[in-house]
C-alpha cells in the first residue's frame, strides 16, 4: 500500500455533528493529516 495523499471526508451525519459543527477530537485529526502533507477533501452527497 502507498502513501496516503488524500483524504476525503463526507460532512453530513458522519464529519459534522447534529448541530453542523465538527468536533475538537475530529478538528484534531484534520490537523495531523494537514501537518503530515495530506490533502483533506471535505465532501456532500447534496445537491448545489
Amino acid at each position: 500500500m502507498g502513501t496516503i495523499k488524500l483524504i476525503a471526508l463526507d460532512m453530513d451525519g458522519t464529519l459534522l455533528n447534529e448541530m453542523q459543527e465538527i468536533s475538537s477530537e475530529n478538528a484534531e485529526w484534520i490537523q495531523k493529516a494537514l501537518d503530515a502533507d495530506i490533502m483533506v477533501c471535505f465532501a456532500t452527497g447534496r445537491g448545489f
